[in-house]
């Protein structure tokens, strides 16, 4: 699809002089580029975007969204500019701030924080010796900001009556987090003030980082991100222009102000039970306890109703000095990625989303197979399923797919008759044809990547110039590929452990 380019003019003041404020005019032009993304719609129906459309539109707005940023830092300048010594002062008004007004919390007793010098940057060690399943922190729902807050907020009786925040509650957090950090009264002011200013998250790489991850199913997701961010940005510039800024007497924010509080919110909020029913829950960001970092484990975090806070546990037994981990819970390297900036080398829960399709060219069985598909609500085209990291082996309702998709009458026959959704080795015959197709749909999904899993590793260890951001894209397409990889190693039912077994 071709976009037409907006005209460069300048918003006009009366008498006709331009107007002074570069800011507007940025912002303006930006509004018209994100406007002529216009979704293609069959009926009342819009139609999903492609990736190469995508591509296509993140690469058209990156000039004038990087011209905006550059007009903005008028504004937002001193904001995202921070040294090692900044953050630890920051962070130390912050553990002054938390003791206070969470007393309990167990700051100086079972943890302290440590601001540099960990694997992660930040961290949270122990105080001393804890053992395995002791409780090491505490925080109060009064020190939490909320999205229950955030909409019931002045601004959120402005945003709320909109329908994409109304239905947003992540988004309205975000505004509200913005603000706030923006409000030098704010009770949340130093914590938010120890927070990092950036962050390895997709949502801020450039169309060159972006292109790392060419082929890697997450790259979809990615610039989708992006463009969604934009979006809801020029969304909260457009309700809240004119007598709500005035009447609120709201302070400016600008791009880089709304992405960071929109990366905020995604890599720290959890959901919480709600003040009005326990049944209900709301978005959550925990002071203090959002600083601990990921490890492979078991869940170990939970909100206590009686006491009204959030407590967690260690999962290992800690000595004196030793960071202590958290489990995020169980989450794909690719969601870990996308949304809190990062990938694991322990994550038993990792797999990777493979795209499946086939053609069905036995016209003789191909009405009986698309209906055995249709049966177990699968489709013979655009179908994906998980690889299994850790072995390379596809998940049950892959191979069941694959079993149907390279049935024949009398193996129809058998699925038919079945009452599981899972439909276990038909034949040795149709076993080798299955796997024969997912080894071909591997091969054509590891084509896509533009490099080997062994030029990957070269690159990470011997170029020095990569960016943190290229980094973890880099990262991430070789946990991919290595799945991958392995997957072509399976053989089919009973073979649980295709990637421990070497290749001939």
């Amino acid at each position: 699809r071709r976009y037409t380019r907006p005209t460069r003019s300048m918003a006009k003041k009366k008498g006709g002089r331009a107007a002074k404020d570069p800011c507007k005019a940025k912002l303006a032009l930006l509004s018209q580029v994100v406007a002529s993304f216009k979704p293609q719609k069959i009926g009342g129906t819009y139609i999903k975007e492609d990736l190469e459309e995508l591509q296509k539109q993140i690469a058209y707005q990156q000039k004038p969204v990087l011209e905006l940023i550059k007009a903005q830092a008028v504004v937002d300048g001193d904001r995202f500019k921070r040294s090692d010594g900044d953050r630890k002062e920051a962070g130390e008004k912050f553990s002054a701030w938390l003791s206070k007004n969470a007393p309990d919390c167990k700051l100086g007793d079972a943890f302290e924080f440590k601001w540099d010098g960990l694997e992660e940057g930040s961290g949270i060690v122990a105080k001393r010796a804890l053992k395995r399943h002791e409780k090491f922190i505490e925080i109060p729902r009064d020190v939490m900001i909320t999205s229950a807050q955030a909409s019931q907020s002045p601004v959120g009786a402005v945003l709320m009556k909109d329908p994409t925040f109304a239905r947003m509650p992540n988004l309205m957090l975000a505004v509200h987090v913005m603000f706030e950090s923006l409000n030098p009264s704010s009770f949340h002011k130093s914590y938010l003030d120890a927070l990092p200013r950036h962050f390895t998250l997709p949502l801020f790489y450039t169309t060159e980082e972006l292109s790392l991850l060419e082929g890697s199913p997450a790259h979809y997701d990615a610039l989708k991100i992006q463009k969604q961010t934009l979006r809801q940005y020029i969304l909260t510039t457009k309700l809240l222009k004119g007598r709500p800024t005035v009447v609120l007497k709201l302070p400016k924010f600008t791009y880089r102000d709304f992405r960071w509080a929109v990366g905020v919110v995604m890599t720290r909020q959890n959901r919480i039970p709600s003040k009005e029913s326990s049944s209900q829950s709301v978005l959550a960001l925990i002071p203090g306890w959002d600083f601990c970092n990921f490890r492979d484990g078991e869940l170990t975090t939970q909100y206590n109703d009686e006491v009204h806070a959030s407590e967690s546990f260690t999962m290992d037994d800690i000595k004196e000095g030793k960071q202590i981990y958290i489990y995020y819970g169980k989450r794909p390297n690719s969601k870990l990625f996308l949304f809190s900036g990062f990938v694991a080398d322990d994550n038993k829960e990792d797999y990777v989303e493979v795209v499946f399709s086939h053609e069905d060219s036995d016209s003789s069985v191909s009405k009986i197979r698309k209906l055995l598909l249709q049966n177990r609500r699968l489709t013979s085209m655009i179908q994906p399923f998980r690889i299994t990291s850790a072995t390379g082996a596809p998940s049950d309702i892959c191979m069941t797919w694959l079993r149907i998709c390279r049935c024949n009458k009398e193996e129809a026959a058998t699925v038919l008759k079945a009452k599981t959704a899972v439909i276990s080795k038909l034949s040795e015959r149709n076993e080798a044809e299955a796997v024969a197709l997912l080894h071909e749909v591997v091969k054509r999904t590891l084509a896509k990547y533009k490099t080997t899993l062994e030029e990957d590793e070269k690159r990470l260890k011997d170029d020095k110039s990569l960016s943190a951001n290229a980094r973890v894209a880099i990262r991430l397409r070789m946990k991919e590929k290595a799945a991958l990889q392995k997957c072509l190693l399976f053989k089919g039912a009973g073979d649980s452990k295709a990637g421990e077994k070497k290749a001939d």
